[in-house]
Protein backbone atom coordinates (compact mmCIF):
# COMPACT_ATOMS: atom_id res chain seq x y z
CA UNK A 1 0.00 0.00 0.00
CA UNK A 2 1.21 3.62 -0.65
CA UNK A 3 3.51 4.70 2.57
CA UNK A 4 2.82 1.31 4.19
CA UNK A 5 6.35 -0.30 2.65
CA UNK A 6 8.42 3.22 4.16
CA UNK A 7 6.61 3.04 7.74
CA UNK A 8 8.49 4.83 10.29
CA UNK A 9 10.95 6.93 7.73
CA UNK A 10 10.59 10.82 7.71
CA UNK A 11 9.74 11.79 4.32
CA UNK A 12 10.86 15.17 5.10
CA UNK A 13 14.37 13.85 5.90
CA UNK A 14 14.76 11.10 3.00
CA UNK A 15 17.52 8.94 3.87
CA UNK A 16 19.00 8.74 0.08
CA UNK A 17 22.35 10.34 -0.62
CA UNK A 18 23.91 10.12 -3.78
CA UNK A 19 21.62 7.10 -6.04
CA UNK A 20 21.43 4.47 -8.65
CA UNK A 21 20.49 7.06 -10.70
CA UNK A 22 23.60 9.36 -10.47
CA UNK A 23 25.23 11.64 -13.16
CA UNK A 24 27.47 9.62 -14.27
CA UNK A 25 30.23 11.89 -14.82
CA UNK A 26 30.51 12.97 -11.39
CA UNK A 27 32.43 10.26 -10.79
CA UNK A 28 35.22 11.88 -13.20
CA UNK A 29 34.45 15.03 -10.81
CA UNK A 30 35.21 12.37 -7.70
CA UNK A 31 38.37 11.56 -8.78
CA UNK A 32 36.88 8.39 -10.61
CA UNK A 33 38.01 8.19 -14.46
CA UNK A 34 35.20 7.00 -16.47
CA UNK A 35 35.96 2.92 -17.10
CA UNK A 36 35.10 2.77 -20.97
CA UNK A 37 34.14 -0.14 -22.85
CA UNK A 38 38.01 -0.56 -24.07
CA UNK A 39 39.68 0.27 -20.84
CA UNK A 40 37.71 -2.44 -19.21
CA UNK A 41 38.68 -5.00 -21.78
CA UNK A 42 42.59 -4.10 -21.48
CA UNK A 43 41.73 -3.99 -17.47
CA UNK A 44 41.01 -8.09 -18.10
CA UNK A 45 43.49 -8.80 -19.93
CA UNK A 46 42.23 -7.63 -23.36
CA UNK A 47 43.27 -5.04 -25.58
CA UNK A 48 41.54 -2.28 -27.45
CA UNK A 49 41.22 -4.77 -30.52
CA UNK A 50 39.11 -6.86 -28.67
CA UNK A 51 36.11 -4.41 -28.67
CA UNK A 52 35.08 -5.98 -31.76
CA UNK A 53 34.35 -8.67 -29.89
CA UNK A 54 32.23 -6.97 -27.45
CA UNK A 55 28.63 -8.71 -28.57
CA UNK A 56 26.13 -5.74 -28.64
CA UNK A 57 22.79 -6.58 -29.58
CA UNK A 58 19.57 -4.13 -30.56
CA UNK A 59 15.93 -5.61 -30.15
CA UNK A 60 15.84 -6.26 -34.15
CA UNK A 61 19.07 -8.05 -33.72
CA UNK A 62 19.92 -9.81 -30.71
CA UNK A 63 22.82 -12.14 -29.71
CA UNK A 64 23.67 -15.05 -26.89
CA UNK A 65 26.59 -13.64 -25.14
CA UNK A 66 30.51 -15.58 -25.40
CA UNK A 67 30.77 -18.30 -23.08
CA UNK A 68 34.64 -18.52 -22.00
CA UNK A 69 36.46 -21.89 -20.69
CA UNK A 70 38.43 -19.69 -18.24
CA UNK A 71 34.71 -18.09 -17.18
CA UNK A 72 32.68 -21.44 -16.62
CA UNK A 73 29.35 -21.35 -14.83
CA UNK A 74 28.92 -23.03 -11.51
CA UNK A 75 28.12 -27.07 -11.22
CA UNK A 76 24.73 -28.27 -10.39
CA UNK A 77 23.70 -29.59 -7.38
CA UNK A 78 25.93 -27.88 -5.33
CA UNK A 79 25.65 -27.74 -1.68
CA UNK A 80 25.22 -23.50 -0.59
CA UNK A 81 27.94 -22.34 0.88
CA UNK A 82 28.42 -20.94 4.45
CA UNK A 83 27.42 -17.21 4.66
CA UNK A 84 27.94 -14.19 4.69
CA UNK A 85 26.97 -13.57 1.02
CA UNK A 86 28.45 -10.43 0.03
CA UNK A 87 25.55 -8.33 -2.32
CA UNK A 88 27.32 -5.03 -4.25
CA UNK A 89 24.64 -2.63 -5.00
CA UNK A 90 23.74 0.66 -5.86
CA UNK A 91 23.05 2.91 -3.08
CA UNK A 92 19.22 2.86 -1.48
CA UNK A 93 17.92 0.13 -4.21
CA UNK A 94 17.26 -2.21 -2.11
CA UNK A 95 14.09 -2.81 0.52
CA UNK A 96 16.40 -2.51 3.94
CA UNK A 97 13.24 -4.59 5.01
CA UNK A 98 14.45 -7.43 2.53
CA UNK A 99 17.68 -7.84 3.28
CA UNK A 100 16.71 -9.88 7.13
CA UNK A 101 14.03 -12.00 5.08
CA UNK A 102 16.32 -13.21 2.44
CA UNK A 103 18.51 -13.91 5.76
CA UNK A 104 16.32 -16.27 7.16
CA UNK A 105 15.09 -17.48 3.74
CA UNK A 106 18.74 -18.64 3.21
CA UNK A 107 19.88 -19.06 6.20
CA UNK A 108 23.08 -17.05 6.22
CA UNK A 109 24.32 -13.44 7.10
CA UNK A 110 24.05 -10.52 4.31
CA UNK A 111 26.47 -8.38 3.57
CA UNK A 112 25.19 -5.66 1.47
CA UNK A 113 27.72 -2.30 0.28
CA UNK A 114 26.80 0.15 -2.29
CA UNK A 115 28.37 2.62 -4.56
CA UNK A 116 27.09 5.52 -6.25
CA UNK A 117 27.23 5.21 -9.75
CA UNK A 118 28.19 2.14 -11.86
CA UNK A 119 31.55 3.89 -13.29
CA UNK A 120 32.72 3.75 -9.33
CA UNK A 121 31.69 -0.03 -9.23
CA UNK A 122 33.04 -1.09 -12.07
CA UNK A 123 36.45 0.79 -11.44
CA UNK A 124 36.37 -1.09 -7.75
CA UNK A 125 35.41 -4.26 -9.43
CA UNK A 126 38.46 -4.29 -12.29
CA UNK A 127 41.07 -3.07 -9.78
CA UNK A 128 40.61 -5.87 -7.28
CA UNK A 129 40.46 -3.60 -4.80
CA UNK A 130 36.83 -5.55 -4.08
CA UNK A 131 35.41 -8.79 -4.06
CA UNK A 132 31.91 -9.62 -3.49
CA UNK A 133 29.06 -12.26 -4.74
CA UNK A 134 26.25 -10.89 -6.34
CA UNK A 135 26.09 -6.99 -8.37
CA UNK A 136 23.48 -5.33 -10.18
CA UNK A 137 24.65 -3.75 -13.32
CA UNK A 138 22.50 -2.16 -15.81
CA UNK A 139 21.15 -4.01 -18.65
CA UNK A 140 23.26 -2.00 -21.42
CA UNK A 141 26.68 -2.83 -19.59
CA UNK A 142 26.02 -6.61 -20.12
CA UNK A 143 28.12 -6.68 -23.13
CA UNK A 144 31.05 -4.94 -22.07
CA UNK A 145 31.17 -6.65 -18.22
CA UNK A 146 30.58 -9.47 -20.03
CA UNK A 147 33.47 -9.59 -22.56
CA UNK A 148 35.98 -7.91 -19.61
CA UNK A 149 34.87 -11.11 -17.75
CA UNK A 150 33.45 -9.43 -14.89
CA UNK A 151 30.57 -12.13 -14.37
CA UNK A 152 30.39 -15.58 -14.78
CA UNK A 153 27.48 -17.55 -16.44
CA UNK A 154 24.25 -18.32 -14.91
CA UNK A 155 23.02 -22.16 -13.82
CA UNK A 156 19.56 -22.04 -14.39
CA UNK A 157 18.58 -24.94 -12.33
CA UNK A 158 19.12 -22.61 -9.44
CA UNK A 159 16.92 -20.17 -10.92
CA UNK A 160 13.70 -21.94 -10.98
CA UNK A 161 11.44 -18.65 -10.37
CA UNK A 162 12.96 -16.82 -13.84
CA UNK A 163 9.65 -17.74 -15.50
CA UNK A 164 8.39 -15.71 -12.98
CA UNK A 165 9.46 -12.50 -15.19
CA UNK A 166 7.84 -11.29 -18.67
CA UNK A 167 8.91 -13.17 -21.38
CA UNK A 168 11.03 -10.92 -23.25
CA UNK A 169 13.18 -10.01 -20.49
CA UNK A 170 14.02 -13.86 -19.47
CA UNK A 171 15.25 -13.77 -23.37
CA UNK A 172 16.47 -10.23 -23.51
CA UNK A 173 18.01 -8.73 -26.63
CA UNK A 174 21.27 -8.16 -24.77
CA UNK A 175 21.57 -11.45 -23.07
CA UNK A 176 19.83 -14.09 -24.48
CA UNK A 177 18.82 -16.90 -22.66
CA UNK A 178 19.61 -14.72 -19.69
CA UNK A 179 22.98 -16.79 -20.13
CA UNK A 180 25.00 -13.83 -17.63
CA UNK A 181 22.33 -11.86 -16.17
CA UNK A 182 18.67 -12.04 -14.74
CA UNK A 183 16.26 -8.90 -14.90
CA UNK A 184 15.66 -6.82 -11.80
CA UNK A 185 13.68 -3.52 -12.18
CA UNK A 186 12.37 -1.98 -15.82
CA UNK A 187 11.68 1.91 -16.15
CA UNK A 188 10.84 3.99 -18.77
CA UNK A 189 12.40 7.84 -19.10
CA UNK A 190 10.01 10.54 -19.10
CA UNK A 191 8.62 14.07 -17.80
CA UNK A 192 7.23 14.90 -14.12
CA UNK A 193 5.42 17.61 -13.26
CA UNK A 194 3.23 19.43 -10.73
CA UNK A 195 0.05 20.77 -11.37
CA UNK A 196 0.44 23.73 -9.21
CA UNK A 197 2.88 24.97 -11.05
CA UNK A 198 2.65 23.95 -14.90
CA UNK A 199 0.16 23.68 -16.95
CA UNK A 200 -0.95 19.65 -17.67
CA UNK A 201 -2.07 20.80 -21.25
CA UNK A 202 1.94 22.02 -21.90
CA UNK A 203 3.19 18.73 -21.54
CA UNK A 204 -0.30 16.28 -22.49
CA UNK A 205 -1.62 18.57 -25.23
CA UNK A 206 2.03 19.08 -27.34
CA UNK A 207 2.58 17.26 -30.56
CA UNK A 208 6.53 16.50 -29.37
CA UNK A 209 5.69 16.43 -25.37
CA UNK A 210 9.68 16.94 -24.81
CA UNK A 211 9.02 20.39 -26.38
CA UNK A 212 8.33 21.43 -23.22
CA UNK A 213 11.51 21.42 -21.55
CA UNK A 214 11.93 24.54 -23.75
CA UNK A 215 9.32 26.13 -22.56
CA UNK A 216 10.43 29.41 -20.69
CA UNK A 217 6.98 29.96 -19.33
CA UNK A 218 8.67 27.23 -16.90
CA UNK A 219 12.23 29.03 -16.79
CA UNK A 220 13.57 28.43 -13.35
CA UNK A 221 11.76 25.69 -12.15
CA UNK A 222 13.22 22.87 -14.83
CA UNK A 223 15.79 20.45 -14.44
CA UNK A 224 17.19 17.51 -16.58
CA UNK A 225 19.11 14.38 -15.04
CA UNK A 226 22.69 15.12 -14.70
CA UNK A 227 23.36 12.02 -16.89
CA UNK A 228 24.78 12.44 -20.15
CA UNK A 229 22.85 9.47 -22.10
CA UNK A 230 19.21 9.95 -20.83
CA UNK A 231 19.69 13.70 -21.03
CA UNK A 232 21.03 13.79 -24.71
CA UNK A 233 18.84 10.94 -25.67
CA UNK A 234 16.01 13.02 -24.93
CA UNK A 235 17.31 15.94 -26.80
CA UNK A 236 17.55 13.52 -29.93
CA UNK A 237 14.23 12.16 -29.69
CA UNK A 238 12.65 15.25 -29.68
CA UNK A 239 15.11 15.89 -32.77
CA UNK A 240 13.39 13.13 -34.59
CA UNK A 241 16.71 10.80 -34.42
CA UNK A 242 15.61 7.64 -35.19
CA UNK A 243 18.47 5.76 -33.16
CA UNK A 244 20.19 7.61 -30.71
CA UNK A 245 22.87 4.81 -29.99
CA UNK A 246 24.27 5.07 -33.68
CA UNK A 247 23.48 8.85 -34.05
CA UNK A 248 26.17 10.71 -36.01
CA UNK A 249 28.36 12.72 -34.83
CA UNK A 250 25.97 16.15 -36.14
CA UNK A 251 23.20 14.72 -34.98
CA UNK A 252 24.77 14.61 -31.31
CA UNK A 253 26.45 17.98 -31.73
CA UNK A 254 23.45 19.29 -32.06
CA UNK A 255 21.60 17.45 -29.61
CA UNK A 256 24.54 19.38 -27.26
CA UNK A 257 23.57 22.96 -28.85
CA UNK A 258 19.87 22.61 -27.92
CA UNK A 259 21.22 21.69 -24.78
CA UNK A 260 23.17 24.91 -24.18
CA UNK A 261 20.01 26.54 -25.53
CA UNK A 262 18.47 25.65 -22.12
CA UNK A 263 21.08 27.66 -20.09
CA UNK A 264 19.97 31.34 -20.62
CA UNK A 265 16.19 30.17 -22.27
CA UNK A 266 15.17 28.11 -18.88
CA UNK A 267 18.15 28.84 -16.51
CA UNK A 268 18.23 25.21 -16.92
CA UNK A 269 19.57 23.03 -14.06
CA UNK A 270 21.04 19.66 -13.73
CA UNK A 271 20.16 17.13 -11.00
CA UNK A 272 20.89 13.96 -9.21
CA UNK A 273 17.83 14.29 -7.33
CA UNK A 274 15.22 16.84 -9.17
CA UNK A 275 12.10 14.38 -9.56
CA UNK A 276 12.02 12.14 -6.39
CA UNK A 277 13.46 14.58 -3.84
CA UNK A 278 13.33 18.42 -5.49
CA UNK A 279 10.08 18.21 -6.92
CA UNK A 280 8.38 17.07 -3.66
CA UNK A 281 10.48 20.16 -1.79
CA UNK A 282 9.11 22.23 -4.64
CA UNK A 283 12.51 23.25 -5.91
CA UNK A 284 11.19 22.15 -9.50
CA UNK A 285 8.02 21.97 -11.11
CA UNK A 286 9.17 20.25 -14.41
CA UNK A 287 12.13 17.55 -15.08
CA UNK A 288 13.09 14.36 -17.02
CA UNK A 289 12.15 11.85 -15.02
CA UNK A 290 12.78 8.30 -14.53
CA UNK A 291 9.20 6.29 -13.94
CA UNK A 292 10.74 4.92 -11.00
CA UNK A 293 11.84 8.16 -8.82
CA UNK A 294 8.43 9.66 -10.11
CA UNK A 295 6.54 7.04 -8.48
CA UNK A 296 8.83 7.64 -5.37
CA UNK A 297 8.05 11.23 -5.23
CA UNK A 298 5.22 10.71 -2.76
CA UNK A 299 6.87 9.44 0.11
CA UNK A 300 9.41 12.76 -0.01
CA UNK A 301 6.72 15.26 0.60
CA UNK A 302 5.95 17.42 3.48
CA UNK A 303 3.50 16.25 5.76
CA UNK A 304 1.70 19.09 4.99
CA UNK A 305 1.93 19.12 1.20
CA UNK A 306 -0.29 17.67 -0.83
CA UNK A 307 1.59 14.75 -3.39
CA UNK A 308 -1.42 14.51 -5.53
CA UNK A 309 0.07 17.72 -7.57
CA UNK A 310 3.03 15.16 -9.18
CA UNK A 311 2.11 14.01 -12.71
CA UNK A 312 4.05 11.79 -14.94
CA UNK A 313 3.76 11.06 -18.75
CA UNK A 314 6.10 8.49 -21.34
CA UNK A 315 5.67 10.49 -24.15
CA UNK A 316 5.28 7.67 -26.15
CA UNK A 317 2.14 7.44 -24.51
CA UNK A 318 1.40 11.11 -25.52
CA UNK A 319 2.73 11.77 -29.09
CA UNK A 320 1.27 10.22 -32.12
CA UNK A 321 5.13 9.76 -33.83
CA UNK A 322 7.24 10.41 -30.36
CA UNK A 323 10.18 8.11 -29.33
CA UNK A 324 11.11 7.39 -25.66
CA UNK A 325 13.41 5.30 -23.96
CA UNK A 326 12.86 2.54 -21.76
CA UNK A 327 15.58 0.12 -20.04
CA UNK A 328 16.38 -2.34 -16.99
CA UNK A 329 18.83 -3.10 -14.44
CA UNK A 330 19.95 -6.52 -13.90
CA UNK A 331 21.10 -9.08 -11.10
CA UNK A 332 24.44 -11.14 -11.33
CA UNK A 333 26.71 -13.24 -10.14
CA UNK A 334 30.18 -11.60 -10.09
CA UNK A 335 33.44 -14.03 -11.49
CA UNK A 336 35.47 -14.95 -8.63
CA UNK A 337 32.54 -15.24 -6.26
CA UNK A 338 33.06 -16.94 -3.39
CA UNK A 339 29.50 -17.79 -2.32
CA UNK A 340 28.30 -18.60 -5.82
CA UNK A 341 25.63 -21.03 -4.83
CA UNK A 342 24.46 -18.54 -2.23
CA UNK A 343 24.57 -16.06 -4.63
CA UNK A 344 22.08 -18.15 -7.37
CA UNK A 345 20.00 -18.61 -4.30
CA UNK A 346 19.26 -14.85 -3.77
CA UNK A 347 18.73 -13.99 -7.62
CA UNK A 348 15.98 -16.45 -7.03
CA UNK A 349 14.55 -15.19 -3.80
CA UNK A 350 14.51 -11.46 -5.80
CA UNK A 351 12.70 -12.99 -8.58
CA UNK A 352 9.68 -14.43 -6.46
CA UNK A 353 7.06 -12.50 -6.66
CA UNK A 354 5.99 -11.37 -3.45
CA UNK A 355 9.86 -10.78 -2.42
CA UNK A 356 9.69 -8.47 -5.78
CA UNK A 357 6.31 -6.62 -4.85
CA UNK A 358 7.99 -6.04 -1.20
CA UNK A 359 11.19 -4.61 -2.93
CA UNK A 360 8.92 -2.20 -5.54
CA UNK A 361 6.82 -1.02 -2.59
CA UNK A 362 10.45 0.98 -1.28
CA UNK A 363 12.35 1.47 -3.94
CA UNK A 364 9.59 2.82 -6.49
CA UNK A 365 11.09 0.98 -9.45
CA UNK A 366 8.89 -1.71 -10.68
CA UNK A 367 9.54 -5.95 -11.22
CA UNK A 368 8.93 -7.00 -14.24
CA UNK A 369 6.99 -9.75 -12.76
CA UNK A 370 4.21 -12.01 -14.65
CA UNK A 371 2.11 -12.17 -11.13
CA UNK A 372 2.00 -8.61 -11.18
CA UNK A 373 -1.34 -7.44 -12.12
CA UNK A 374 -0.02 -4.03 -12.96
CA UNK A 375 -3.97 -2.81 -12.69
CA UNK A 376 -3.66 -4.19 -9.23
CA UNK A 377 -0.92 -1.89 -8.47
CA UNK A 378 -3.33 1.18 -8.01
CA UNK A 379 -5.92 -0.71 -6.85
CA UNK A 380 -3.77 -2.21 -4.17
CA UNK A 381 -2.27 1.59 -3.69
CA UNK A 382 1.35 0.25 -4.17
CA UNK A 383 0.91 3.02 -6.71
CA UNK A 384 -1.07 6.31 -6.62
CA UNK A 385 -3.56 7.05 -8.99
CA UNK A 386 -2.35 10.07 -9.94
CA UNK A 387 0.87 8.50 -10.93
CA UNK A 388 -0.83 5.55 -12.58
CA UNK A 389 0.87 6.68 -16.36
CA UNK A 390 4.73 5.44 -14.39
CA UNK A 391 3.18 2.00 -14.42
CA UNK A 392 5.47 0.34 -16.95
CA UNK A 393 3.21 -2.40 -18.86
CA UNK A 394 5.08 -5.70 -20.30
CA UNK A 395 3.91 -4.28 -24.01
CA UNK A 396 5.75 -1.01 -23.65
CA UNK A 397 8.97 -2.57 -24.42
CA UNK A 398 7.66 -3.92 -27.65
CA UNK A 399 6.58 -0.24 -28.78
CA UNK A 400 7.71 0.46 -31.75
CA UNK A 401 8.31 3.88 -30.46
CA UNK A 402 10.33 2.72 -27.77
CA UNK A 403 13.61 3.20 -27.29
CA UNK A 404 15.87 0.86 -25.54
CA UNK A 405 19.31 1.46 -24.64
CA UNK A 406 22.35 -0.84 -25.65
CA UNK A 407 26.04 -0.72 -24.79
CA UNK A 408 27.73 2.22 -27.19
CA UNK A 409 31.03 1.37 -29.08
CA UNK A 410 33.57 2.72 -28.00
CA UNK A 411 33.64 4.97 -30.77
CA UNK A 412 30.16 6.23 -30.21
CA UNK A 413 30.67 6.64 -26.19
CA UNK A 414 33.31 9.01 -26.98
CA UNK A 415 31.41 11.51 -29.06
CA UNK A 416 28.56 11.34 -26.91
CA UNK A 417 31.05 12.47 -23.96
CA UNK A 418 32.51 14.66 -26.05
CA UNK A 419 28.70 16.37 -26.94
CA UNK A 420 28.13 16.15 -23.12
CA UNK A 421 31.03 18.18 -22.54
CA UNK A 422 29.81 21.12 -24.62
CA UNK A 423 26.77 20.87 -23.33
CA UNK A 424 28.18 21.10 -19.83
CA UNK A 425 30.85 23.91 -20.15
CA UNK A 426 27.52 25.73 -22.28
CA UNK A 427 29.04 25.57 -25.72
Amino acid sequence: MVFHPREGRNPRRPTRGLTRRDFILRSTALGVSLPTLSAILAACGGDEEAAGEVLIGTPENPVTQHLFDDNPAIASGVAPEAGPLRVYNWSDYINPDTIPVAEEALGVDIEVTTYFNEEEAIQKLISGEVSFDVWFPVAQSIPKVVAGKLIQPLNHEYLPNLVNVWPQLQNPFYDQGSLYSVPYVVYQTGIAWRTDRVDDADVMGLANPWDVFWNDKYRGITGLYDDFRETLYMVMLRNGVVDPSVATEAEIDAAADGLVELVDLMDIRYTIDGVYSGMPEDRFGLHLAWSGDTVATPFYFPEDADPSVMRYAWPVHVGDSIKGSIANDTMAVLKGAQKPVLAHQFLNFMLDENNALENFGWVGYQPPQNGLDVDALVADEWVPDYLSSAIVLPGDFDNPRAVVPTQLSASQESLMLDGWSKAQSGG
